[in-house]
């Protein structure tokens, strides 16, 4: 059984779907709460408002906060990609080890799974993350540097906006 939670983050409100396995999928903030609702029940017709967050739902929900702060964080919660194909945990799996306030091309991913040819495959898996921030498929841009879709709520604005934040943060000194 899946639930869900919408919780407030300093850009609005953001939902998290888990299941027994993991987090399955994170929602950014961008929308109101009827759109998130819509979204959610789209996806999982069956899933159900969560009560009381597991720890690893709350330490989700944390993660997600500090984000937003610009904290450069490990993931602190089981994640759930049983849903996705080989490919695109592939895909997901090398994306996920570009450092923090720094970008990759689709290109360079694409080579990273040897098969420089699978630029537009790549850059299909990564719009359907289910796990962004999770999964920073934000630090990932067109070959010659420029912000490319962004599936998420506020799609660009946001993308340019995680960017910025960590670009910022990774340049503070060590305090």
């Amino acid at each position: 059984m899946l639930d869900y939670w919408i919780f407030a983050t300093s850009l609005g409100e953001a939902c998290l779907v888990a299941g027994e396995k993991g987090i399955r999928r994170l929602i950014l903030p961008g929308w109101d709460r009827e759109k998130i609702l819509e979204h959610v029940s789209d996806l999982y017709p069956k899933a159900r408002p969560g009560n009381n967050p597991s720890a690893n739902v709350q330490a989700a929900m944390e993660f997600v906060k500090k984000c937003f702060y610009g904290a450069d964080l490990k993931i602190p919660c089981a994640l759930d990609l049983s849903e996705l194909r080989e490919f695109q945990k592939q895909v997901l799996e090398i994306v996920s080890r570009i450092p923090r306030g720094q970008t990759r091309s689709y290109a360079w991913v694409a080579e990273q799974l040897k098969n420089p040819k699978a630029v537009r495959a790549v850059a299909q898996a990564l719009a359907r993350n289910p796990l962004p921030l999770f999964i920073p498929c934000h630090r990932v841009l067109g070959k010659d540097g420029s912000l490319k879709g962004f599936s998420a709520p506020q799609g660009l604005h946001m993308k340019k906006f995680l960017l910025d934040l960590e670009q910022r943060s990774a340049k503070k000194p060590a305090g």
